[in-house]
Parts: C-alpha cells; structure tokens; sequence
C-alpha cells in the first residue's frame, strides 16, 4: 500500500490543509487540531459559559477554509503561520481572511476549561483580535482556543499500553488506563515516561482511511457522482488495500518513510461517523439529493462496530508506536503489521 493523502486541521471542524508530507509528532500530525471554537453563552445576568463547537451541528463551519501562509521569500510555504478564510454562500462581498500563528504566545493569555467527550483539559484564550474576528463571521461570540502543552486523556481501551498488547486487547478497564505509563517503545528516544494525552482531534492522534472504502462508499450514489474524502476528515489516506473495509481488521499499519524510518500506528478503534458526512461544503448546510443521504447509505451496512451500533464505520483510530520527531509522506510505502481475529468494540463513553 501507498500513502496517497496526508491533512491536518489546524482549528478542530473547520476545513483541512491537504500536505506533501507531515512531520509526526506525539499527538499525531504536527499541528492537527491544536484549536477549537467555543460558542460564548450566558452574560450579563447569567453566568458565561463556553460551549464546544462542531461542524456535526453548526454546518456553517464548513464554509471555513484553511491554508498555509506562504514564505517570506515566496518559495514554497512555511509552517509558521496559517490562514482562516470565511466565504459566505450568498455573501456579495469578498472573502475575510485571519491570520493565526501555528504556535502563538500564550504568557499574557487567560485560561479556559475545555471539555470534550468526557475527556478534560485547559487552553488558551487567544484574546480579542482572533476572538471578534470568528465572533462577526459568525454572528455570534466566539472564542478561539488553544491547546498549547496542554492534553487531553484518552479514556477507555482506546490508548495501547505498550505496542504488543495494543491491538489485541479489547478489555482493558479504565482504572488499568489511568494507572499506566506509555513504554519505552511508545515514546520517542530521550522523552521521559508521561501519561498519553490528545489535542482536540475527537478521540486519537491519527484517523487513517482508505481509497477502496472510499470507491466503495461512492457507489451507492447515482452514476457519475463521488463522495469527498475531505468530508470524512482523514489526517492519512491509503490506496492499495486488498478491498473496501479489509481496514475494519487491522491492528497496527507500518509507514516506511523516505529515510527508511518506520512509524508504527497501532489502530485500536473505529470511527463511527455522524451528519458531518451529509454537509455541502459549497452551502454549509444539509447537501441536497442524494449526497445528503450519505449516512444513511452507510448505516444500512456499515454499523459494525458493537460499542457504536448506532452509528456506521469508515476508517480506523490510530496512537503513535514509534516513530515520532519523522516525516511521513504521499508515496511512502506502508504494511499492515498486525491484524485482529475480530472488529474491536468502541468502549469510549462520550456521554
């Protein structure tokens, strides 16, 4: 198999950066969901309360574009800074356009709690510039968080307690979890022993997919219409597996880069998809037609995992084995290491 698409999404639920190549880093791809958007409520007389902001609810979301900011020199473009550009579907004036630093300074930022499925953590508040630029796209308060150093924990099974058991066990409690330390050969050389964490992905540092499952999904819509991998927002995209939904049963897929480095992604969950699927990225409302009946199509077969049978499955959750501070690629050659005798079950508690 082939790396044939990487992407990171710098604000969580807002459209992604599609890349060349990525560097991996100990949440998954550098600079993947390191922001999010919380809608402000209460004021006033009642108390503010900070409410989290997904593109499965607020649709609009999707009218949010990202992009890198092009080198000072002009040759290439740098991963320093990146942009925010919001075009209303019906708007006749021209598009608005934010600059955000990929790692701001945070000494003079406030804090703010951040809870999502269940899982914890503090960010910072990037203050007003960043803050009334989202809020009059909007038209509402918003406030632009950041994840900096912070982390979020990985609840239930989800996280592999070393490389080996990773993938073959589907019943470790959470006491066992919160109890245990990532190994040696989880962390990269030289990094002390510390508890997992996450950014603001929804649940792992990596959502790997598949051109066949992809090919497959787009033949239950009518002839000559396809279905956008982007909807399915993906961080790594392979072509070349033996069929559609073969990923259902992989444990752990090997990444040979260009230097002959192997990072290893240990694949312990499914993801379970939601309306998000069903968006026109050219509205930021319900597609119409067929292609806003896309997760039906899929629940007609597709709800496979037994912790989520509500839900229908495209892609696999991945953690970091090893590998980490190495570059991965389109083209880079990749190997399913590991499989499973059976699906896993989804035993993440997000409510």
């Amino acid at each position: 198999m082939k790396v044939t698409q990487l992407y990171i999404y710098p604000v969580k639920s807002l459209r992604g950066i599609a890349l060349s190549s990525a560097k991996v880093v100990g949440t998954g791809l550098q600079y993947d969901r390191t922001f999010m958007l919380l809608r402000v409520e209460g004021g006033d007389t009642k108390p503010r309360k900070l409410n989290n902001m997904h593109v499965s609810r607020l649709t609009e979301m999707a009218l949010f574009k990202t992009a890198l900011v092009k080198s000072s020199d002009g040759d290439g473009e740098s991963l320093e800074q990146f942009t925010v550009t919001y075009a209303g579907p019906s708007s006749s004036l021209p598009p608005t356009t934010l600059t955000i630093p990929f790692v701001p300074d945070t000494e003079s930022l406030e804090m703010v709690d951040v809870v999502m499925y269940n899982s914890p953590t503090q960010a910072y508040d990037m203050g007003a510039e960043y803050n009334s630029w989202f809020s009059e796209q909007f038209g509402y308060d918003v406030v632009l968080a950041y994840i900096g150093n912070m982390r979020r924990p990985v609840l239930g099974s989800l996280w592999p307690a070393a490389a080996e058991s990773a993938v073959g066990s589907a019943t470790r409690s959470v006491s066992r979890y919160l109890s245990s330390y990532l190994p040696s050969s989880i962390m990269a050389k030289g990094e002390e022993r510390r508890p997992p964490g996450i950014t603001f992905a929804d649940i792992a540092m990596f959502l790997v997919v598949t051109e066949e499952s992809l090919a497959e999904t787009s033949s239950r819509l009518p002839e000559g219409m396809e279905m956008d991998i982007r909807k399915f927002r993906p961080n790594i995209v392979l072509s070349g597996a033996e069929g559609a939904w073969y990923e259902d049963l992989w444990g752990q897929i090997n990444i040979e880069n260009r230097d002959g480095v192997e990072v290893e992604l240990a694949l312990t969950a499914n993801c379970a998809r939601c309306a998000s699927i069903n968006i026109d990225y050219s509205t930021g409302k319900q597609a119409l037609g067929e292609k806003g009946t896309m997760l039906k199509k899929l629940m007609s077969d597709r709800r496979v995992d037994k912790g989520n049978k509500y839900n229908p499955i495209f892609g696999r959750y991945g953690y970091l084995g090893k590998g980490a501070g190495s570059n991965i690629s389109i083209g880079d050659d990749v190997s399913v290491a590991k499989r499973l005798e059976e699906p896993a079950t989804f035993d993440w508690k997000t409510k």
